[in-house]
């Protein structure tokens, strides 16, 4: 009897974990911007060009915005969210330079192509319970005690725990985004992203990314997605035609800047350079003992 109860037991403990944060389905082109075009592309985005070539049978309004972003990205040190282009992260969303948000948010994927990722989202606690011996945790300090749980629950699929979690790497990103409204409620974004290692010596990189509105793409029927995916794509098609310099790449930005940092030589010697510096010296006096 119990046997025959369990998986009902395990949908309802699942289901339970799941409705504690905000769970979203995200779908979104990301494409790679050669730098000397980002400034022209953005006047194509910004001035309305890019609308103006598509055929869309409502009428659009749009709104631009600037922001900036502080992301601090977790992995263990097997680094296996790096493996699976997972990002767990940290991030303060400013706004005119005040802070707007703090949140933790895990991405992870959802379809081979890359283009549909689920996102979660945990509010961050307002204030360290010093009697929490995690408050010292480089995460989990920021997660209440009733998300840890369904942390877990996410992180173990990839053969890690919340409390192996570690610090990555640390970015900041200036963000030009591009809000698109039909008759309905928010479509879709257009976003242009500046990004930047804040470690020496600070590797960049640009893309702009097509995005549609999260919570309208979780909650909506299978035909509204369609829909919405083939305003993504005229979006999409309509860059490619303007600015053939453009390449996809679906490369989550963790992902993305950690290659960039691997295999920079720059970064080995900024990262290891005491050991570098120890090894020298022990050759050196090695070197006089035998001479």
């Amino acid at each position: 009897m119990i046997s025959r109860l369990l998986p009902f037991l395990f949908l309802f403990f699942a289901s339970s974990i799941l409705a504690q944060s905000d769970f979203r389905i995200e779908s979104e082109y990301k494409l790679n911007v050669p730098n000397e075009i980002a400034d022209r592309l953005w006047s194509f985005i910004s001035e309305g060009e890019i609308m103006e070539k598509i055929n869309h049978e409502e009428v659009l309004t749009t709104n631009v915005s600037i922001e900036h972003f502080l992301d601090v990205y977790f992995d263990d040190d097997a680094f296996h969210l790096f493996q699976k282009d997972v990002g767990l992260r940290y991030r303060k969303r400013f706004l005119n330079n005040e802070l707007i948000k703090v949140l933790v948010q895990l991405k992870t994927p959802l379809e081979e192509d890359g283009v549909a990722r689920n996102e979660i989202k945990f509010d961050v606690k307002k204030s360290m319970n010093s009697n929490d011996y995690l408050t010292r945790h480089p995460l989990l300090r920021y997660i209440k005690k009733k998300n840890r749980d369904e942390l877990d629950y996410y992180l173990r699929k990839y053969n890690t725990t919340s409390k192996d979690m570690v610090q990555s790497l640390s970015l900041t990103q200036t963000r030009k985004r591009l809000y698109i409204s039909d008759s309905s409620s928010a479509l879709a974004t257009i976003t242009l992203d500046f990004v930047r290692n804040n470690s020496f010596p600070f590797q960049c990189f640009t893309e702009l990314e097509l995005e549609l509105n999260e919570i309208r793409y979780t909650d909506a029927t299978e035909s509204e997605k369609q829909s919405m995916e083939l305003f993504n794509s005229l979006l999409k098609q309509a860059l490619f035609e303007n600015f053939p310099g453009l390449m996809q790449d679906q490369t989550p930005k963790y992902s993305k800047l950690k290659k960039i940092v691997d295999d920079s030589w720059v970064s080995f010697i900024y990262s290891n350079w005491m050991w570098i510096v120890w090894v020298g010296m022990g050759l050196v006096a090695s070197i006089k003992m035998l001479s």
